[in-house]
């Protein structure tokens, strides 16, 4: 009987031997696995740092964009002014336009009266002066 426990224990001791090689396989395996998790670990931690540092580039662009967003409102507001003050002027230039028509119209007909007077003048002094010429001779002072 002795003999069958000892046989027994034998036996037990060849399995805890196996199941501690297995352990230790076992062991190592998830040593491996620790430090694969803690590469994977630190290659998220630097994603993480990048991914934060894209984020506040973003925010910084966001900022930017919203400068950007009211300066363009304030351009729309300018031309938008520009654009009632060029067709405030065109309207102002038109009616300057007809004013000047009209006002060249006036002096066009003052300047035709102007010379037909002058063209009277001329005429009268003309007569004038043969009436002058014909008295002369009459009197004999030529």
């Amino acid at each position: 009987m002795e003999k069958q426990i000892f046989t027994l224990l034998q036996q037990m001791n060849n399995k805890l031997d196996r199941i501690e090689g297995t352990l230790k396989e076992h062991s190592e395996t998830l040593k491996e696995h620790s430090e694969i998790l803690n590469g994977y670990g630190e290659t998220l931690k630097e994603h993480s740092e990048i991914l934060n540092g894209y984020s506040e580039t973003l925010r910084e662009h966001s900022v930017i964009l919203i400068g950007h967003s009211e300066t363009l409102k304030e351009h729309g507001r300018i031309l938008s002014a520009l654009r009632v003050g060029q067709e405030f002027q065109k309207a102002e230039f038109s009616e300057m336009k007809l004013q000047n028509a009209k006002d060249f119209s006036e002096i066009k007909e003052l300047l035709k009266n102007q010379e037909d007077s002058i063209e009277i003048l001329k005429d009268e002094t003309w007569n004038n002066k043969k009436t002058i010429v014909r008295i002369q001779k009459t009197m004999g002072l030529s």
